[in-house]
């Protein structure tokens, strides 16, 4: 848990915040999110700025906790090892339930390493962790050249959400990441990932589309491609109320893109919720509280991006609404604080929130 406040950011509390103060504000239920895109681009500014990178190194650099003890702890994982090599793949091939697993592994671990030695660079500024995080995405993107099998837009949105991420931090602050490699990784992103994700998976589980949505809104950023982050945009501005409801979205949650309509259709798809009593429940709620909480850190993930470019949608939309109640309700359940009544998924939730 403690590398979670630095993979985080370790900027929780500024989230948390914004969630809290949406939801005391008489914010409009299902209000549209807009989608524009920025006028002008922040860089870094996938999921953590400059601004809060450099509050993190701060507080590390006076060894004050949390903040310490989360970089010790990442800088002692194998990610980090200066022995660790990438171990890129020309097409990555991922199917149902790892089967077959062919580069799936290697890509999510390197794209982890990537970011994880960006953050370290940043914080420390120590240049063989620059140089680490530039091995593992000028590997991967002189290589790869696509995704393949049913689970390839997730396994790719799974990956770029962190290339990207890497990018960011690397192209703002690292003057020896060449403009030749960034030329390579940006067409990478263009070639080997941007095409089958953009467009979404309306009939899939929430948290495959809500990541997929993170990687292209996050590209688009890097790539300052507005036609992408807009398109981006409303496919988010469709399917958070489409995940996450709220009473006020009437008796049955909010209709979804992929023709699921009909009250029958929709129940169905809700993993056989029936009833909506309270706000807060998920679409994935009743299949399990892993997948959910994948979802509702994509949505989140989402809103950091949108806001350090300028649109804060915690306050301007509903958003923080619905995240806040499906935080409230799902660990109070997880935590056992709460019993899970007959009417939510019979009774019977399959796991626990997944930290991660």
């Amino acid at each position: 848990m403690k590398l979670q406040f630095l993979m985080l950011g370790l900027e929780a509390s500024s989230a948390l915040k914004s969630v809290y103060a949406a939801s005391d504000s008489k914010a409009t239920p299902y209000f549209p999110i807009p989608t524009n895109a920025p006028k002008t681009w922040v860089h870094p500014g996938v999921f953590v700025s400059g601004p809060q990178l450099d509050h993190i190194a701060k507080r590390i650099e006076a060894r004050e906790n949390p903040w310490t003890e989360a970089l010790d702890s990442m800088l002692n994982m194998s990610y980090i090892s200066p022995t660790r090599t990438a171990e890129p793949y020309e097409t990555v091939q991922c199917g149902p339930t790892s089967t077959p697993n062919i580069g799936c592994y290697q890509e999510r671990e390197d794209s982890m390493a990537a970011y994880m030695n960006a953050l370290a660079w940043w914080i420390t500024k120590d240049k063989h962790y620059a140089e680490k995080s530039i091995h593992y995405m000028d590997a991967w993107s002189s290589t790869i050249q696509g995704h393949n099998n049913s689970n390839a837009p997730l396994q790719a949105a799974w990956s770029a959400a962190n290339w990207v991420r890497a990018g960011e931090i690397m192209r703002s602050s690292y003057e020896h990441w060449s403009k030749k490699s960034i030329k390579t990784f940006s067409d990478m992103l263009r070639h080997a990932y941007i095409p089958i994700i953009e467009d979404g998976a309306p009939q899939k589980n929430g948290n495959w589309e809500l990541v997929m949505i993170e990687s292209t809104i996050g590209a688009a950023v890097f790539l300052e491609d507005a036609a992408l982050y807009e398109k981006s945009l409303e496919l988010f501005s469709g399917r958070v109320p489409a995940y996450i409801y709220l009473t006020s979205d009437g008796k049955y949650p909010v209709q979804g893109r992929g023709g699921i309509n009909t009250t029958a259709e929709i129940i169905k798809f809700w993993h056989n919720q029936k009833t909506f009593p309270i706000s807060g429940i998920t679409q994935e709620t009743c299949r399990d509280f892993a997948h959910t909480s994948f979802g509702i850190s994509s949505i989140s993930h989402i809103a950091e991006t949108l806001r350090i470019q300028g649109m804060d949608v915690w306050r301007s939309t509903d958003v923080g609404a619905r995240v806040k109640a499906a935080l409230e309700l799902h660990t109070a359940l997880d935590s056992k604080e709460k019993p899970i009544p007959k009417w939510l998924c019979n009774g019977t939730i399959p796991d626990t929130m997944n930290p991660s």
